[in-house]
């Protein structure tokens, strides 16, 4: 899990970047517990580029109509490692990292479990602890059982995810998440009545990276998801995959960001500006 200090600088770029979308497909239950059909077009590329290096290239893989794979390298062909999902027939079961030499992670995965009526009800996972604060390097000392539990609405949206931490001693850290909305699009964030994202605002676009997951792909939590997910989608958790637009403000409430969208409104490039550094994200699908 130790980071270079070249990716440490991308971690606000990183924030809010869209990724991948499917064709043709039936409806979904999302986390809202509503269905949807998904996008019309499948990513199957992304590049984020630093300046004029092409510093990572993400690439999907997909199996008929559901993403099976996401891969990262660098822009020396090195690998950050790939991150698999699983499916029991189109239902998300459970998602889990490779590392760069090709080891799985198996055990730290991610598992999705749905109440009745087809919504997302629990998430549960192991949680690596850091020994110590230090980003560089990063070691564990233990690890610990959490949850994310979801609350909806009357309309069938998420109105709130609790988050429980087990710890060895038995005692739970629990922290709570609640949403706010503005149609299809999450527009505020607090986490136990603390402002946590607020005045998000949105294209009227299609997001291509609008699809069933879960609070992993929000970025609203401080556990340590990249432990759970692997390198290869670190960047999910700033995409806000839940919202039908894309994000056109940046949650660190620093820098520009624009668009350019094909000819049926999908984003082909994302710019975000930020003081002397320049961050692009093409997408091919």
């Amino acid at each position: 899990m130790n980071k270079k200090p070249v990716e440490l600088l991308l971690a606000v770029a990183l924030m809010t970047v869209v990724s991948c979308g499917k064709d043709n497909k039936p409806e979904q239950p999302i986390p809202g517990g509503t269905t949807y059909e998904w996008p019309a077009k499948k990513i199957s590329r992304i590049v984020h580029s630093v300046g004029t290096l092409d510093y990572l290239t993400y690439n999907f893989a997909w199996e008929g109509d559901l993403l099976k794979e996401i891969s990262c390298t660098m822009y020396d062909g090195t690998s950050l490692g790939r991150t698999v999902l699983e499916y029991e027939g189109d239902r998300l079961t459970r998602v889990f990292p490779y590392d760069g030499a090709g080891i799985a992670y198996a055990d730290g995965a991610m598992h999705y479990h749905y109440s009745s009526d087809g919504r997302l009800e629990r998430q549960t996972f192991m949680l690596p602890l850091r020994a110590t604060d230090n980003l560089c390097p990063q070691t564990f000392d233990e690890v610990v059982p959490c949850e994310l539990v979801y609350s909806y609405s009357d309309d069938g949206r998420v109105s709130a995810v609790q988050a429980n931490k087990t710890m060895d001693n038995g005692n739970v850290e629990t922290s709570t998440y609640f949403f706010e909305w503005n149609g299809g699009n999450v527009v505020s964030v607090t986490c136990d009545g603390q402002p946590f994202f607020s005045n998000m605002q949105y294209d009227s676009n299609p997001n291509p990276m609008r699809f069933p997951m879960g609070m992993e792909t929000m970025g609203v939590t401080n556990m340590i998801f990249e432990g759970v997910l692997g390198n290869s989608v670190i960047f999910l958790g700033y995409a806000f995959c839940w919202s039908e637009n894309n994000m056109t403000t940046l949650l660190s409430g620093v820098g520009q960001c624009s668009y350019t969208y094909d000819e049926d409104g999908f984003p082909t490039s994302k710019a975000i500006g930020t003081g002397n550094q320049s961050n692009t994200y093409t997408f091919s699908y």
